[in-house]
C-alpha cells in the first residue's frame, strides 16, 4: 500500500478557493492510486472565527481566571475539528469519500503536558483499517490524547508534528507540508536581498534552521521524519517552488552555507567566577533556558531571552555574583553541511563583519552551524552582508523541485 501524508496549514484553509486548491492536491494523489492521510490545522489566524488564537482569546481576557490546562486543550482542539469536517465535505463535493479521525481515533498518545504535549506513541492500525473502505482519511492536527484519555494539544507547529508522526506510523512514501511560503529559504526574505528557495536540505540542516528562528517548519516534525527516514517536502499550496528534506547527498550540496537566520530579543550574561557550575544550577532551578554557552577558566558567558534579564540579574546578585549584562543582542546562525572541515569559514565571517564595523560579542560552532552574537541593531545588516558573501555570490538559480502533482 502506497501512502502519502498531506498537511494543510490554517492559512491554506481560510477560503473556498484555497480549500479547492488543497483538495486538488488530494485528488491528484488519489488519481495516482495513492492512499492519503490529510492533516488539517485550524482555519486562519487571529481574528478568524475558528483559529487557535481566536479560541484562546475567548478565555484570556481576564488574566486572573485560569481554567486548568486540560480544559484549555479541550477548547483549543475545536478549531481542527471544524477544519476536518469542512475539508471532508469539500472532498465529498468532488466525489472523494473520506473518514475523519480526531487525535483520539488516530491513537496519537501523548504525555500529560496538555498545552505543549509530546507524542509518545502512534499507530498505523487505524489507518490500515480505514483504507480498506476509503482512499482518504482527514485527521485533526495539533491534538492527541493522554494515556488517561484526556485531550491534549501539541503547541505551536503541532500540526506539522502530527503529519510527520503519522507518516512514520504508516511508513509513508513522503509527507508534504503545504504552507504559505515558498519553502525553506536561504535567508529571511524580509531582511536579505534575493533569497533563494533551497531545493534540497538534509534532516539535520532543516532541524538546525528550524531551531535557529525560521518558522517554515517545526523542528519536532523534522526529528520524526529523520528518525524513520521519511522524505519531507515543504512548499506553497499554489506555486512551483518547494524544498525536499531528507538524507543529504554530496551532489545536493551546492554551497558551504545553505541558510542564514537570526534570533533577536536576547541578552548576554557575563560572570567572572570560579564556581560557574553554581551559576548554571541557579538558573536551571528557575527553569530558564540558556544558550550560546562559553566557559573560560575565570569567566562564563551565555545568552538568555531579554524578558528574563532582570530576574536572572537579581538572582545572581543575591547569590554574591556580579553579572555584566549586554541586553538587546541577536544570535546569527550560518547553517550548512558543506562547512564540515572546510577551512576559511571563520575567517570569512569575521572579515565580512569587520569590514562593516560590526562588533562580534561571542561565537560558537558545531559541525554544520556557526553562531555569531552581535548588537541587535546590526543584526539585519549583518545577515545581508553574510548572505551576500556566502550565498548570493555563489547562487545559481536552482531547478524547480518536483511536487506530488508531477
Amino acid at each position: 500500500m502506497n501512502i502519502v501524508v498531506q498537511k494543510f496549514g490554517g492559512s491554506s484553509l481560510t477560503s473556498k478557493a484555497l480549500r479547492a486548491a488543497a483538495v486538488s492536491h488530494v485528488e491528484k494523489a488519489v488519481e495516482k492510486g495513492l492512499k492519503s492521510i490529510v492533516v488539517v490545522s485550524a482555519q486562519g489566524r487571529m481574528g478568524d472565527p475558528y483559529s487557535t488564537d481566536t479560541l484562546l482569546s475567548l478565555i484570556s481576557e481576564n488574566k486572573n481566571i485560569l481554567i486548568p490546562p486540560e480544559q484549555q486543550s479541550l477548547l483549543l482542539s475545536c478549531g481542527e475539528v471544524i477544519s476536518a469536517a469542512v475539508f471532508s465535505h469539500d472532498l465529498a463535493s468532488k466525489g472523494i469519500p473520506s473518514q475523519i479521525m480526531t487525535g483520539r481515533e488516530a491513537q496519537i498518545i501523548t504525555d500529560n503536558n496538555y498545552r505543549h504535549a509530546t507524542i509518545n506513541k502512534v499507530s498505523g492500525d487505524p489507518f490500515y483499517q480505514a483504507f480498506k473502505e476509503v482512499d482518504v482519511v482527514v485527521v485533526t492536527g495539533f491534538q492527541g490524547i493522554t494515556k488517561n484519555g484526556r485531550i491534549s494539544t501539541l503547541g505551536r507547529g503541532g500540526s506539522d508534528t502530527t503529519a510527520s508522526a503519522l507518516a512514520c506510523s504508516v511508513k509513508a512514501d513522503a509527507v508534504f507540508i503545504y504552507t504559505d511560503v515558498e519553502g525553506v529559504m536561504s535567508g529571511d526574505p524580509t531582511v536579505v536581498d534575493d533569497p533563494s528557495t533551497l531545493q534540497y536540505i538534509s534532516y539535520d540542516e532543516a532541524s538546525h534552521i528550524a531551531y535557529q528562528g525560521a518558522k517554515v517548519i517545526h523542528p519536532n516534525a523534522v526529528e520524526w521524519a529523520k528518525r524513520y527516514k521519511i522524505p519531507m517536502w515543504v512548499g506553497p499550496l499554489i506555486g512551483e517552488n518547494g524544498t525536499w528534506v531528507g538524507k543529504q547527498s554530496v551532489h545536493h550540496i551546492s554551497r558551504d552555507i545553505q541558510s542564514i537566520s537570526a534570533i533577536k530579543n536576547l541578552a548576554q550574561i557575563r560572570v567572572s567566577a570560579f564556581d560557574y557550575d553554581r551559576i548554571f544550577q541557579l538558573v536551571a532551578q528557575q527553569e530558564i533556558s540558556v544558550d550560546l554557552i562559553s566557559i573560560h577558566p575565570h569567566e562564563v558567558r551565555f545568552t538568555i531571552e531579554s524578558q528574563n534579564v532582570q530576574y536572572v540579574q537579581t538572582l545572581l546578585e543575591n547569590e554574591g555574583f556580579h553579572p555584566e549584562v549586554i541586553d538587546h543582542v541577536a544570535k546569527i546562525a550560518l547553517i550548512g553541511e558543506g562547512m564540515k572541515g572546510k577551512p576559511g569559514i571563520t575567517s570569512t565571517i569575521v572579515t565580512t563583519l569587520a569590514k562593516e564595523k560590526i562588533r562580534i560579542l561571542q561565537t560558537a560552532d558545531s559541525h554544520m552551524t556557526f553562531w555569531v552574537l552581535v548588537d541587535e541593531k546590526y543584526a539585519d545588516h549583518a545577515q545581508k552582508k553574510l548572505h551576500e558573501q556566502f550565498i548570493f555570490n555563489t547562487n545559481s538559480k536552482p531547478a524547480r523541485t518536483k511536487s506530488l502533482q508531477e
